[in-house]
């Protein structure tokens, strides 16, 4: 008899990377093991594992110790050059649309389409003969890179996700509280090498931008060289620092708030900028859907009033939220993972091939 196959969430992140593995319940998803190691340094750049050796090697150890034993993997990717855009086009059958949805998605990938993946889901009919298509494309050698680490890690890749559909799926998605299903609202994910801003209406993502400005890592380096730090008193420091205070009327006189407001403000504005550019987006003369709130999550979430700063710098009611604050994602494992910020993605990944079931 050949076994149930059985799955694991992978995550290769630039400053850590994480495994987990969920069962389905009849209460939700149990995440049974999981955990994270650092990131070789130096294997990743600008997304692409350029090392893929020690990235696996770092997998390897990381499987044995959570005694993970799935051998088929479920991997994300995100970066400004992944691309997921809903769009407008005639109505077609899927065969038609998968013969030119090369050409269709020319237009929004920023890269040569012959070197990326491209991926489709017809979401609706829309208005006039027309139809709504969610478009997803991805470097060739930002996936194959990832597979390779993976497979040399030992695992069979089964799905390469987007990071934001992940996110999505772990926070919102499988919620029964459904607390945003009829909303338009931005689902920002604050990482260490990055951050992604992602707007979904009525549960179809509109739109995915990953920002460069004021992630994780630049944060802990702009004190670390002010300051002449350690990278982990760097890191230390910041989980010390509560950055609501640049709110106040008189802030108090505070040498490391002062050093990253600039940062803070630079991710203000590139997040205010992509939110701006999706209600500037009008589709048949009808403007998108304002925007009327923030899901925040991601490692950078756990920065002490990084929520309130975002909330009243956007003007916009922000909720920051770990995979392990949605009630159905029940955190099984022998650690204390806290609200799982820094797990809404690899959850999200370990729970797909389940979802049929939900």
């Amino acid at each position: 008899m050949l076994g149930k196959k059985s799955f694991v969430g992978v995550d290769f992140g630039h400053h850590t990377i994480k495994a987990a593995f969920a069962e389905r319940s009849a209460q939700g998803w149990k995440i049974t093991k999981a955990g994270w190691v650092p990131t070789p340094p130096d294997c990743i750049k600008e997304g692409i594992l350029i090392s893929p050796e020690p990235v696996a090697a770092a997998l390897k150890a990381l499987l044995r110790h959570t005694g993970i034993t799935a051998k088929s993997a479920v991997l994300s990717v995100q970066g400004s050059t992944v691309v997921v855009r809903t769009v407008r086009m005639p109505k077609m059958a899927e065969s038609v649309l998968r013969k030119s949805i090369r050409f269709e998605a020319g237009r929004y990938v920023p890269t040569s389409v012959e070197e990326a993946f491209i991926e489709f889901e017809i979401l609706g009919d829309a208005e006039d003969g027309q139809m709504d298509v969610l478009i997803v494309a991805a470097p060739k050698d930002f996936v194959e890179s990832r597979v390779a680490a993976a497979q040399m890690a030992g695992l069979e890749v089964d799905t390469v996700d987007v990071s934001p559909f992940a996110a999505y799926r772990s926070l919102v998605e499988t919620d029964d509280t459904k607390a945003w299903e009829h909303e338009t609202f931005a689902l920002i994910d604050l990482g260490s090498g990055a951050n992604t801003v992602s707007v979904i209406t009525e549960g179809q993502f509109a739109m995915t931008r990953t920002i460069t400005n004021g992630h994780g890592a630049a944060l802990t380096e702009a004190l670390r060289t002010f300051f002449d730090l350690s990278p982990e008193d760097a890191e230390a420091g910041k989980t010390a620092l509560d950055v609501k205070e640049l709110l106040d009327e008189e802030p108090q006189e505070n040498p490391p708030l002062r050093v990253l407001h600039p940062y803070l403000d630079e991710l203000v504005r590139e997040i205010r900028r992509s939110l701006n550019y999706y209600e500037s987006q009008a589709v048949d003369g009808q403007a998108p859907k304002p925007i009327k709130s923030i899901v925040l999550t991601g490692g950078g979430a756990k920065l002490t009033g990084i929520g309130d700063y975002l909330g009243s710098k956007l003007g916009l009611s922000v909720t920051t939220m770990g995979a392990f604050e949605n009630p159905r994602v029940i955190n099984q494992t022998p650690h204390d993972f806290g609200a799982g910020h820094e797990f809404s993605v690899v959850a999200g990944l370990a729970m797909r091939p389940t979802m049929k079931a939900a």
